[in-house]
């Protein structure tokens, strides 16, 4: 086979020194553009190390995941493909070039050493084709996307089309090239017409460049007039690579490093626990008093926030999972930071509210059900920068008298209802169920919560909890009067403090009883003593409901009975998304014969939100839709009569929302309340 016509015999040596001095050039205009991205972020070289290397581990392994891996990019329905084609298409074009510039232009010159040859050639030749066209293929569905679809999550700018147009160019001209070479070299050097006996034998392993290549030889192309069109497109080529690499930092494609740097160097923590701006009960052990944050311009921001504003790629996908947005609240998660991103940028100062940078109405509007925080190809945390702006907005007692109601009721009472804790344990005693203080050594804490204490509703799914253990005889109490808030809504409104106090002072009644093992089956409750506790002192295993059910039946403690019909279920935001808690729930339902689960469209990791989160249950927004009618109008196109549930805030917005919209046959139900009902049916019909 014959050896491949190198470069230097198609272009004049001056051509590379040319080529080297434009290669300087470009890359200190691009590390000059890089620094100036830098130098927002407020990052000492030794804080910068400490960010890399705190939590390498997890952080190396989350970076091959979601950087190199692409993970959340390729797994998107719409466009992952496509992302996936220009990302590996690229990255293998990128890697091809660096490998033959360390041969030809470092080992070949220096030491006469060669290594890309043999079959190590006709692969990377081949490889090269394939993810080549792929790249094409997936930059010219972007543009289709972009400027003929005109999809609502995408916002074009003046960069969008430069950035588009250069890579089409440099990947279809990088094409023509690869043809006009083996033309060249077909022809062995000669001035006479194409022979296809002499073409490159080669050019088999580079499919696209040999078609092209056959293709001019047709023509009547001849070496001489190869080799001049070579010269030319060469020198368009290099340029434009030289051009994009100098714009890198001044358009989306900083994107490149930013998006990168952010899916290295984020913050590990788990999805469903909020940043902790101070800490009061060390306050209260050493006596030294910080002062809480007050987050009003973007510098205010660690470092890490502000790198997070600069790695958003503006692709729209937080907006499109957002149940804000779609509810026509004043909301897009897209918007919140790359306006933020833009002040930033801008440098001029000045407090965001005031200025119009983000709303008021912007930051209420979340239910922080973290669907754009999982969506989010490159790890930015949207809801963090909403919730240090409520904060701020406590802290200057912006509220309106919904918000400030329910903050005192919860301060002087320890629940959002106002009423008082002897009504938590009243109607329990009722049942029957004993106390901690009465009962000190039982197995199991059962959690009641606000919700199912005060509300008839939410009473229904306690009280199918309490049937079930009974059943299954665990060995259980509750704190009755002694139950408070765990504060899950309060810090999520934003006010820090009082969430803190809830948290040491349950802390402190787990302690006085020594409790081990909680169970409870609000998806709020069990995210906060799960995720945000233990960053408190507290040391107890926390179980969810649908775990401890399933559990007891797959132990043959517990024996579900008939549920006919046709079921749908929705996973509630803390307990899935937050908290990976899938499979439990549906086990549960699975267990009751005749029950037939007919799924929803977005279900589990990409479930939408019943619009109970983020303390929304306790003020009202302005919106066109409620988010809990969007979900329960997907529930509805199941065909199922059951909307099965796993969470009493999701119960009472499903019960609001058929209220606004009628029934239609289609009844929100805990999944305890089903399983209790199937044990009544075991009993009237032992058989």
């Amino acid at each position: 086979m014959a050896v491949p016509v190198s470069r230097e015999l198609l272009m004049p040596p001056y051509a590379y020194d040319v080529m080297y001095v434009l290669f300087f050039i470009s890359f200190v205009i691009m590390l000059y553009g890089l620094y100036r991205h830098l130098r927002r972020y407020k990052i000492g070289l030794r804080q910068f190390f400490l960010l890399v290397f705190t939590d390498f581990g997890a952080k190396l392994k989350r970076f091959l995941k979601f950087g190199l891996g692409q993970r959340k990019v390729v797994n998107e329905e719409s466009g992952g493909m496509m992302h996936g084609a220009l990302f590996f298409g690229l990255l293998m074009l990128l890697a091809y070039t660096t490998l033959i510039f360390i041969q030809d232009d470092f080992l070949l010159k220096l030491f006469g050493i060669t290594y890309i040859q043999g079959g190590l050639y006709l692969t990377l030749e081949f490889l090269g084709d394939v993810l080549g066209i792929a790249f094409v293929v997936g930059l010219l569905i972007a543009v289709y996307r972009r400027y003929v679809m005109r999809l609502d999550r995408l916002e074009s700018k003046w960069d969008d089309g430069f950035v588009l147009g250069v890579l089409i160019w440099i990947g279809v001209s990088g094409f023509i090239l690869e043809a006009l070479r083996f033309v060249c070299s077909g022809q062995a050097g000669a001035c006479g017409p194409y022979d296809i006996q002499n073409f490159s034998p080669w050019a088999t392993f580079s499919p696209v460049g040999g078609a092209i290549g056959r293709l001019l030889g047709t023509t009547g192309l001849q070496a001489v007039g190869a080799w001049q069109l070579y010269q030319g497109f060469w020198w368009l080529h290099m340029c434009s690579v030289m051009l994009l690499i100098a714009a890198v930092p001044y358009t989306k494609l900083v994107h490149v490093f930013t998006s990168g740097a952010n899916v290295a160097m984020a913050p590990v923590r788990p999805m469903g626990r909020l940043s902790t701006p101070f800490n009061l009960q060390k306050m209260l052990e050493t006596g030294q008093v910080e002062t809480p944050p007050n987050f009003s311009k973007t510098s205010d921001f660690a470092p890490l926030q502000l790198l997070a504003l600069d790695a958003c790629t503006n692709c729209g996908r937080c907006q499109a999972a957002c149940p804000a947005y779609a509810s026509g609240r004043d909301l897009s998660p897209r918007l919140v930071v790359q306006d933020l991103s833009r002040d930033m940028r801008l440098g001029d100062g000045g407090d965001v509210l005031s200025k119009g940078v983000v709303r008021e109405t912007e930051l209420w509007a979340c239910t922080m059900c973290n669907a754009c925080v999982a969506e989010c190809p490159v790890l930015i945390d949207q809801v963090g920068y909403i919730t240090e702006f409520r904060r701020t907005l406590v802290n200057e007692s912006k509220l309106d008298p919904k918000k400030r109601a329910f903050l005192e009721n919860v301060g002087r009472n320890g629940n959002p209802f106002g009423l008082s804790a002897s009504d938590r344990q009243t109607w329990l005693a009722d049942l029957g169920v004993p106390t901690l203080a009465q009962k000190p050594g039982a197995e199991y804490l059962y959690w009641v919560g606000c919700q199912s204490s005060y509300d008839p509703r939410g009473r229904g799914v306690a009280k199918a909890m309490v049937k079930i253990m009974k059943a299954a005889k665990v060995d259980f109490a509750v704190l009755g009067s002694e139950e408070t808030c765990t504060g899950e809504p309060v810090r999520r409104m934003g006010e820090e403090g009082r969430f803190q106090e809830l948290v040491m002072r349950n802390i402190e009644t787990f302690n006085k009883y020594s409790v081990k093992k909680v169970v409870v089956h609000c998806a709020h409750c069990f995210n906060t003593f799960r995720n945000e506790d233990p960053e408190f002192g507290a040391n107890f295993e926390v179980v969810h409901h649908s775990k401890l059910i399933a559990q007891l039946i797959s132990e043959g403690r517990l024996r579900s009975g008939r549920f006919e019909g046709e079921v749908t279920y929705h996973d509630p935001c803390n307990l899935g998304r937050m908290n990976g808690v899938f499979d439990a729930p549906r086990e549960v339902l699975g267990s009751l014969k005749g029950l037939e689960l007919k799924e929803m469209k977005r279900s589990k990791m990409s479930g939408f939100c019943c619009g109970g989160g983020g303390a929304n249950m306790w003020y009202e927004i302005p919106e066109k839709k409620k988010v809990g009618v969007i979900r329960l109008e997907e529930a509805r196109g199941t065909g199922a009569k059951t909307l099965a549930v796993a969470c009493p805030f999701c119960i009472t917005m499903f019960d609001d929302a058929a209220n606004a919209t009628g029934t239609d046959g289609l009844r929100a139900r805990d999944i305890a309340e089903m399983v209790a009902d199937s044990l009544e049916t075991q009993i009237e019909n032992p058989a």
